[in-house]
């Protein structure tokens, strides 16, 4: 039985467990945005460490439009930057931005359109005139120029000359997509790489004298949130490059991309791509998981430095041999991208990025083996708190669960800045939480199932306040006592011995079990607390653990209903044969300690104190006076409504002051009138009063209290104190 409450709680964390990991595979989407969270911190508290010794980028920032007038520049502006470049030995020249139509500015356009509209003649008609973007194709026709061009899968692209290929005869025409050759081993990634219809390139001429071309364009997460940037896609049927993967194979004056495909099993994981000496890991998709430095650590030239005539050639050992991303911060451009560590990093930082995370070796990689790493994390941790919940205690666990739920995260922090693994803790962190959750409301649903039962059971003994109390204050069940006025009900059973001889076993058991269920349900019906059974007494209490300032008036109730009752099922016995006695009963109001009394293995909730000793000696009292019910003057004077008869002084035995005692009566008639004066009387000395005592016995000579006194009068006795 111990066995399978401790179970419970474990089958119901671990439950909760498996419940979780089939939500995870079967929505892992719903997982997604959490598990990008998660990565983003972890990218935030281990940035990346590269000083970016490799790249540069010529930021056209909001000086360089300043000085220089608002994009987009002449031509020949342009080709002075790219020149100046080139002139400073570049690695190579990766611009991000494309160059779609023709520059307005050129006089081989302006001139011709003035005439035409103005009747402008040039001072020599046969001269040629200068055309600024046949001056850009001509700088980069000098070399290390990787042209950018977006990827588009819109019908339309404003102004621009969009191509739209959807065949490799057409892809093979384009001179957009003249670029390297892709040599693929191990699968096909335009099957699995993003495909698009259609891209704005630059102007054929621009684009026949680049040394190579690349993909500026960058996806962002569900999130708009940048965490990858892809370094492969798809044109019609032909692999392009990124800028980044093309500026790397321009460096290196490769002809070739190499493409290996990785995998784990039969399962696709990824590729390899090899540029020169240079391996680098992307994923099934041909994205390249950035690692991003610090925010805004990328190092940055100004473009208008670059056009200082003056001042560039100091600029040649920040250029020489390196490669340069020419591309702009300036807010109107519309350029600025939400990573995890900024909500507004430069575009052309990206692709510059990854170029250096490439070329300094430190990949990032989502293993195969981590999806089910982190299922049996979840489920291990989960089933842990679990077992913990179950064979435990609750706060043992729940201090253990809140030690555990950060090792995870911490896990997957030293993952990542040792190893460059991307592993998710939210899952074995809900896993671990899960469990705990599971068990911990097993087991308090299971503590609460066994408190209503011992509560159920209690209140067959207890008073059904005193139960509620403990329940809600336990503190309460704490060894201690304190000191109250308080009204004490003892009953006792007359003959009980007899009857215990002249019944069996079982049907005195039944018998007495009968007569004491409804002794106990009386007096918890008002408000007592059943302190003790004895044999076949009861002992009731009021006052406590509750305040009752109408303590004295609910137990005269009480012993009334008690009385009631008692004969009630005296005379149903009888009735049946069976020799039951009369109940007695003695009440009695006075201070007492009360409170929980014993050991700290066992104790008991009672009281102590001379009240109670007193309303135990008159309950035996009843015996002597012939009376059931014997009531104490303490307990009278707390009483209205109720007719008291008085019987006389008790000396009891060990006190040396005697105590008034008093039995109810059920009505205030003239017997009862008659029956006061004529004791008041006997009080004074009165001999009148016994006299009228006499005569009321002859009256009534049943009346037990009448036969008292008749008795004493007869021997001689005036005075109402007596033995007892």
């Amino acid at each position: 039985m111990l066995l399978s409450r401790r179970l419970i709680p474990v089958v119901a964390g671990l439950a909760l467990v498996l419940a979780l990991v089939a939500l995870r595979l079967a929505a892992p989407a719903a997982f997604e945005r959490p598990r990008q969270a998660a990565f983003d911190s972890v990218q935030r508290l281990s940035p990346r460490t590269s000083a970016g010794a490799a790249i540069r980028v010529v930021d056209i920032d909001e000086e360089s439009l300043k000085r220089h007038g608002q994009w987009p520049w002449p031509r020949y502006q342009v080709a002075e930057l790219v020149a100046a470049l080139q002139d400073l030995e570049a690695g190579a020249i990766a611009l991000d931005m494309v160059f779609a139509e023709a520059d307005r500015t050129s006089p081989a356009r302006l001139v011709p359109d003035w005439t035409r509209r103005f009747g402008f003649r040039a001072a020599d008609p046969e001269a040629a005139l200068p055309d600024h973007d046949a001056a850009l194709a001509a700088v980069f026709a000098r070399g290390r120029v990787v042209a950018g061009f977006a990827l588009t899968r819109e019908p339309e692209a404003g102004g621009a000359t969009l191509l739209t290929l959807r065949g490799s005869g057409e892809a093979e025409e384009a001179a957009a997509l003249r670029g390297p050759g892709f040599a693929v081993i191990g699968g096909d990634p335009r099957l699995t790489v993003p495909r698009f219809t259609g891209l704005i390139p630059n102007l054929p001429d621009l684009d026949a004298a680049a040394a190579g071309h690349g993909s500026f364009s960058i996806a962002a997460g569900s999130d708009e949130i940048i965490r990858r940037l892809p370094l492969l896609a798809v044109i019609g049927d032909r692999l392009v490059p990124a800028l980044a993967l093309e500026a790397l194979r321009v460096m290196q004056d490769e002809a070739t991309i190499k493409v290996r495909a990785e995998r784990d099993g039969a399962t696709l994981t990824g590729y390899t791509l090899r540029v020169g000496e240079v391996d680098l890991a992307v994923d099934a998709t041909g994205a390249l998981a950035l690692h991003f430095p610090e925010a805004r650590t990328t190092p940055t030239i100004p473009a208008w430095r670059l056009l200082d005539p003056d001042g560039r050639a100091a600029l040649k050992s920040e250029i020489q041999g390196r490669a340069v991303f020419v591309g702009t911060s300036a807010v109107g451009l519309s350029d600025l991208r939400p990573t995890p560590m900024t909500p507004f990093e430069p575009g052309v930082n990206l692709h510059a990025m990854a170029l250096d995370q490439v070329l300094s070796g430190q990949a990032l990689s989502r293993p195969a083996w981590a999806p089910g790493a982190e299922i049996v994390a979840a489920t291990l941790l989960g089933l842990g708190a679990a077992l913990a919940c179950g064979f435990g205690s609750l706060r043992g666990a729940g201090l253990g669960t809140a030690l555990l739920a950060p090792v995870p995260a911490f896990a997957a922090v030293a993952l990542f800045a040792r190893a460059g693994l991307l592993i998710d803790p939210i899952l074995p962190t809900l896993g671990l939480l899960a469990g705990h959750a599971g068990g911990s409301l097993a087991r308090y649903a299971g503590s609460e199932r066994a408190a209503m039962r011992l509560r159920s059971a209690f209140t067959h003994y207890l008073s059904p306040d005193l139960v509620a109390v403990l329940a809600s204050d336990p503190g309460r069940l704490k060894l201690g006592g304190e000191s109250r006025e308080m009204t004490f009900l003892f009953t006792d059973l007359e003959g009980f011995t007899a009857m215990t001889e002249a019944a069996g076993a079982e049907a005195l058991v039944n018998l007495l079990n009968a007569y004491l269920d409804g002794m106990c349900s009386i007096a918890m019906a008002h408000g007592g607390t059943v302190d003790k059974i004895v044999g076949d007494a009861v002992h009731v209490m009021f006052n406590a653990p509750l305040d009752q300032p109408d303590h004295a008036a609910r137990a005269v109730a009480c012993a009334l209903a008690l009385d009631a009752f008692a004969e009630a099922f005296r005379a149903d016995r009888r009735a049946e044969g069976v020799p039951f006695g009369a109940t007695r009963i003695g009440v009695n109001t006075g201070r007492a300690v009360v409170g929980n009394f014993g050991g700290t293995r066992r104790f008991d909730y009672t009281a102590h104190g001379d009240a109670i000793n007193v309303a135990a000696r008159l309950e035996a009292a009843n015996k002597v006076l012939g009376t059931r019910i014997c009531i104490a003057r303490t307990t009278c004077d707390g009483v209205t409504g109720t007719a008291f008869r008085p019987v006389g002084i008790l000396m009891l035995k060990g006190k040396s002051v005697g105590v008034e005692v008093f039995e109810p009566m059920s009505r205030n008639d003239a017997a009862l009138t008659a029956y006061r004066e004529a004791f008041g009387r006997l009080v004074t000395g009165d001999e009148g009063g016994a006299e009228t005592l006499l005569r009321l016995h002859a009256d009534n000579p049943k009346d037990p209290i009448l036969a008292l006194h008749a008795r004493r009068i007869r021997a001689g006795e005036r005075s109402v104190r007596m033995a007892a």
